[in-house]
């Protein structure tokens, strides 16, 4: 798998080089595809193909300086612009060498040269933002982390850091696991070490010696441990698919694993990197990464509270945290109530960087960068800190790391001294007492008919506090003159095409039962809360019929939720991606918001839960990648316009009787008049 020797190919033509090569990639053999692909090169210089399929080769292993060499040469020679793509990955892999300065002028390139309108596009528009980020954040502080010894680390890949309950140095690795002189097999393994990392043994955990058995966490109060077992994915040979496990502690020991059900391990997809944290109320929380549908992107931070010790449905973290991208390796820290995970979307420092986050107010808080004392421009992961506080560990395939062929293939651990300490760990009990962070906020499922409304005391909305400082205005202004206005102009059309953008709220939502006109929720609060109800609007809207009609019922709710809440709810990220494109071109954009509500209870009610829903829309703008449109709204450019409609626009067929609650509140009619709709933009010159 491994294996850097390939059998002579001479006499052969350049389409037979690519085959071998292709052949060698689809097996997840990027290192020997590579060398196919060089091999050829010899003799066909020119072979444009080739020389492509070489770069991503290269890439495949991260080999970012070589990798770079070769797309700019496919760039430079692309006379007939067939691959866009090398324009692209070239900026990528400049960025990923530190290269703030030149990789913009690549990403601006591609974007005024790609036709598509996909991941890609908006991939490279935040490249750009995040190269001045980076820029703007780029210190001379030297970086004090500290690479762990030969016992640990080796030219393969160690990744997430733990440790055990009695104190040992656990990790993940890929190793050649074959007896001697046997053929080489590497799968990756859980090793244990003791607390000098003096030497390394294969940890005994029970599991299938023919797979892969990696990202080992131990609950609170260490009874439990989780693992992952993967696979090669059915037809595709160069991936895995993976999922969680479970033993049970005893003494040093563990039991026989049990597989998590399908509510975790959904089929067909990966589960993976378990971590456990706790809620308000002291419950158990399984955090893990999955690419199951319902997520923002790729891959997702997921989380299901554990009830004696069984997971409950999981609930998507939400696009606070989870990105159109990659997120990995929870990490959740019960004495600060933090969440680390790393990302390879939010501003950054190269591939995957770690963040923090917390839970308040019931949403997640804006991720926060790490910093360059800790993330550098290659890929940083696997967060984790020590039982006594006094170490931080991560994996980095960073310049330093061992590696067998590129200086940035692989994986290594690191480590840093925090400067804290505390003498012992902290017990099963006071881990799960000191953890007081709402994982989830559920608001109330609501019904007029039982709710006090408050005297009527209207409010102002609130002042937006997400003001940027003077480094991110800097950061704006140095975005604003580096997006080329091809792109600003293509913004405001497809901003307009995305017209009306529809929102959803379950009843009386947001903040039942009062007469104000404003909300502190943002609207992904209501839209995560809301989601979470589906269960129960099936369940409501369906009792009492007969098996067919259930059926029936149970599937218009369904459609409810992802044709038309989903469908919203990422209509609305789309719209803020390109009316922060759009402001950049200095012009007055005034967008107008219209809130609706179904005719259950009296108009002046209705008139103002809608301008709470409008404000939680607002809201959202105002938090909006960390307080970016505040700085359009706070000089003029940018003006947010409401309209509260009530329930005048209301079918007459939808429902306005109290008691019943299955057509009035459930069904999928008189729910989708509760919402708001950006109804229009108008860009003033």
């Amino acid at each position: 798998m491994l294996s850097l020797c390939i059998q002579p190919v001479c006499a052969q033509s350049a389409q037979q080089y690519i085959s071998h090569g292709d052949d060698a990639m689809q097996k997840g053999d990027c290192y020997n595809a590579a060398e196919y692909y060089r091999q050829g090169l010899e003799k066909y210089e020119f072979n444009i193909e080739m020389k492509f399929k070489y770069a991503e080769a290269l890439r495949c292993f991260n080999d970012y300086k070589n990798a770079a060499e070769v797309y700019k040469k496919v760039a430079e020679e692309d006379v007939t612009k067939e691959y866009p793509m090398a324009i692209f990955w070239y900026g990528s892999m400049l960025r990923c060498l530190g290269r703030y300065d030149a990789a913009p002028a690549q990403f601006k390139k591609f974007l005024n040269r790609y036709k598509g309108h996909d991941y890609y596009e908006q991939k490279a528009q935040q490249e750009l933002e995040a190269c001045s980020w980076a820029k703007a954040n780029s210190t001379k502080e030297k970086s004090k982390v500290i690479h762990l010894p030969d016992t640990i680390n080796t030219p393969y890949s160690e990744t997430n850091p733990f440790q055990s309950p009695d104190g040992h140095f656990l990790f993940s690795s890929l190793r050649n696991v074959s007896p001697p002189k046997k053929k080489e097999t590497y799968l990756a393994r859980i090793y244990m070490a003791p607390a000098d990392y003096s030497s390394t043994h294969v940890m005994d955990v029970p599991g299938d010696p023919a797979r892969h058995i990696a990202n080992g966490a131990y609950n609170n109060a260490k009874t439990r441990f989780y693992f992952t077992q993967c696979e090669t994915a059915d037809k595709q040979p160069g991936q895995l698919r993976c999922d969680l496990y479970i033993s049970q502690v005893k003494g040093t020991t563990l039991s026989a694993p049990d597989k998590l059900d399908s509510t975790i391990n959904l089929p067909g997809y990966t589960t993976t990197q378990p971590n456990i944290g706790s809620d308000e109320r002291g419950n158990e929380v399984l955090y893990f990464v999955s690419d199951r549908p319902g997520g923002q992107g790729k891959t997702d931070i997921w989380m299901s509270r554990l009830r004696d010790g069984r997971p409950e449905a999981p609930i998507n973290l939400g696009a606070a945290v989870n990105t159109i991208d990659e997120e990995f390796s929870p990490f959740y820290d019960s004495q600060t109530q933090q969440l680390y995970f790393a990302s390879n979307w939010h501003y950054g420092y190269g591939g995957l960087d770690i963040f923090t986050t917390t839970y308040q107010n019931g949403s997640w808080t804006a991720p926060k960068n790490l910093g360059q004392a800790v993330n550098s421009p290659q890929n940083d992961f696997y967060f984790y800190k020590s039982w006594d506080r006094s170490k931080n560990y991560f994996a980095s395939n960073r310049k330093g790391s061992q590696y067998i062929k590129a200086e940035t293939c692989c994986n290594d651990i690191w480590m840093y001294d925090t400067g804290e300490h505390i003498d012992i760990p902290p017990s099963a009990d006071s881990t799960v007492a000191a953890d007081t962070t709402p994982v989830v906020a559920l608001h109330r499922d609501t019904i007029p008919a039982t709710a006090q409304v408050t005297a009527d005391t209207p409010v102002s909305a609130p002042h937006p506090d997400r003001h940027l400082d003077s480094a991110g205005v800097a950061q704006l202004k140095q975005l604003i003159a580096d997006t080329p206005k091809t792109y600003i102009d293509r913004s405001i059309s497809e901003m307009k095409q995305l017209l009306p953008v529809t929102l959803y709220f379950h009843n009386d939502e947001p903040e039942c039962c009062n007469l104000r006109d404003t909300t502190a929720l943002n609207y992904v609060e209501t839209y995560q809360a809301y989601w979470r109800l589906l269960d129960r609007y099936k369940k409501e809207f369906s009792k009492g019929l007969s098996a067919g009609s259930k059926t029936e019922a149970e599937r218009e709710v369904f459609d409810l939720f992802t044709q038309k809440v989903d469908k919203g709810y990422y209509d609305l990220i789309h719209f803020s991606r390109q009316l922060l494109d759009a402001l950049q071109s200095g012009k007055k954009i005034e967008v107008t918001i219209q809130g609706y509500c179904s005719p259950l209870n009296y108009n002046l009610y209705n008139i103002k839960l809608a301008d709470r829903r409008i404000a939680s829309l607002k809201n959202y703008f105002y938090h909006y990648h960390d307080g970016m449109l505040v700085y359009f709204i706070d000089n003029g450019q940018l003006v947010l316009k409401g309209e509260a409609l009530g329930e005048e626009n209301a079918p007459k067929s939808v429902s306005d009787k109290l008691e019943d609650t299955r057509n009035s509140v459930y069904n999928p009619a008189a729910a989708l008049e509760r919402k708001v709709e950006i109804v229009s933009v108008e860009v003033k010159r």
